[in-house]
């Protein structure tokens, strides 16, 4: 088992680790042995280089614990700096609301107001920009596919965030807009944009201004030069991946590094409503519509749910070789945010040692601030059948099979580019080895597709393109085969 420092316990109440903790009675005590313990399993068991947990209340931390090296082989810290992805996505809709906060946007009026340039493929509408909304961007439920042609979690070229955003042009909506929920990287990001043209300054300034400076979240960026300027930082661990740095140009969706404290900072700032040492810094009028449910347990850049019988907010993230998890549960007034620098999961961990909290220690339970979030989201609990089905809508029913349709059936593999791998995964690829396995077949008189994602009939909208019953485009008309927006190449 890997060695780490133990926490020392001083005469009865007392405890000490990086910074001295007042222990109210013995079931802290307990709470902290136990929760030692489920971590070093957790750490030890998923062969996680570095990582740092707290669980905490909205005044203080209760217990926290960084255990391991950055892939610089540096000791964790509090104040190691973590990429935490797609947690990024609660960030920007607390900036949207801050920009909603000065009358800089609204949430329900079209994105064509503030980009009158902007158009994006629909085959169930035309100018679909005349109807998505920011709400809709927040919400996941605007249409948009996850990937983007240029910037996406298989190519790690060094694009810039506007190669990025201008490619999603290119992209096709899944769906009529706002019918239904699918999630994507792209309506969040397009939303940071979209905050960079009405506030007149880059995404990163505006989210300095309003959210790091204000919580001392000093470390904090979306900069990719700033993060690597630290000189307490990890970057993620990619199986068959040599370590090195990968720009994030996902800037709106799964750019921000944070570290232990300052992440503590950021959830406790939504912990007491919207207010920073007694001064109401974002309105709890604007910070509650972050908390309305739109589709399933989607709100704006957050997922409400329950654990048991216990509300919580919560938002994680996966990619670039991190993991991470905010979780608050608001009847408990408690919360844990885990940092990782691999893929492992990471939201049972923290839900287990909440839980194990309320279990050990036993606080007040305030039953009425469920009551208050279910207020929020009446219209959603009173018509939930509505708001949790999926509805299923086609381009085209054109499935019958052709025979010029031959010419794509075979095995592709989805192509990575930007990466550095081992020698490892380098010999297996040239023996053959597919990592993302994708198979067009004919079957049943139909042609379908099959991989990792899942299976599906092939519809076809027009020659050489066609679309997935999820809504997703194969697309053999570009110099290179696409599926999802991915470079296919095949075998």
């Amino acid at each position: 088992m890997k060695n780490y420092i133990y926490f020392i316990f001083f005469v009865a109440a007392i405890f000490s680790y990086s910074q001295s903790y007042i222990l109210n009675n013995d079931c802290v005590e307990k709470f902290i042995e136990e929760t030692q313990e489920l971590l070093d399993d957790y750490w030890d068991d998923n062969d996680i280089p570095g990582l740092a947990f707290a669980i905490f209340n909205n005044e203080k931390i209760i217990y926290q614990e960084c255990l391991g090296k950055s892939t610089y082989e540096q000791k964790i810290t509090n104040e190691t700096l973590f990429s935490i992805q797609s947690i990024s996505k609660n960030v920007t809709a607390l900036a949207v609301m801050f920009a909603v906060q000065e009358g800089l946007v609204a949430l329900d009026v079209p994105i064509s107001n503030y980009l009158p340039d902007f158009r994006v493929n629909s085959c169930f509408e035309e100018n679909p920009e005349q109807i998505i909304t920011l709400r809709m961007l927040l919400s996941h439920t605007a249409g948009f596919t996850h990937e983007a042609p240029v910037g996406n979690n298989f190519d790690c070229r060094p694009y810039s965030f506007e190669e990025h955003v201008n490619s999603i042009k290119d992209t096709w909506l899944k769906f009529p807009v706002g019918v239904s929920y699918s999630y994507s990287n792209l309506g969040v990001d397009f939303a940071a944009k979209i905050i960079e043209v009405k506030s007149g300054m880059p995404f990163e300034e505006f989210l300095k201004n309003k959210i790091f400076i204000p919580l001392g979240m000093n470390n904090s960026t979306i900069n990719d030069d700033d993060f690597c300027l630290s000189n307490n930082k990890t970057e993620g661990t990619i199986s068959s991946v040599n370590t090195a740095h990968y720009k994030i140009p996902l800037i709106g969706s799964g750019a921000v590094y944070t570290n232990l404290l300052e992440f503590v900072n950021y959830v406790q700032l939504q912990m007491n409503y919207g207010k920073l040492k007694e001064q109401q810094i974002i309105s709890q009028e604007y910070l509650n519509e972050i908390y309305k449910i739109q589709r399933f347990n989607y709100a704006l850049g957050t997922y409400i749910d329950k654990s048991d019988t216990n509300l919580y907010i919560n938002h994680n993230g996966g990619g670039y070789g991190f993991a991470a998890t905010m979780l608050w549960f608001p009847e408990y007034n408690l919360a844990a945010v885990l940092l990782i620098n691999n893929q492992s999961s990471t939201f049972e961990i923290c839900e287990e040692i909440i839980n194990n909290y309320i279990e050990i220690c036993k606080p007040k339970k305030d039953k009425s601030i469920a009551e208050e979030f279910k207020k929020l989201n009446d219209n959603y609990f009173n018509n939930k059948e509505i708001f949790d089905v999926y509805n299923e809508q086609f381009c085209t029913n054109d499935t019958i099979f052709k025979s010029e349709w031959e010419k794509y059936l075979g095995t592709y593999s989805i192509v990575f580019t930007g990466f550095e791998f081992d020698w490892q995964a380098e010999l297996a690829f040239s023996m053959g080895y597919i990592a993302q396995e994708v198979n067009i077949l004919h079957e049943n008189n139909v042609m379908k597709i099959s991989s990792n994602w899942g299976e599906s009939i092939l519809r076809e909208y027009k020659p050489g393109m066609f679309f997935t019953t999820g809504g997703d485009v194969v697309n053999y008309n570009s110099e290179i085969p696409t599926y999802k927006n991915l470079l296919m190449e095949k075998k």
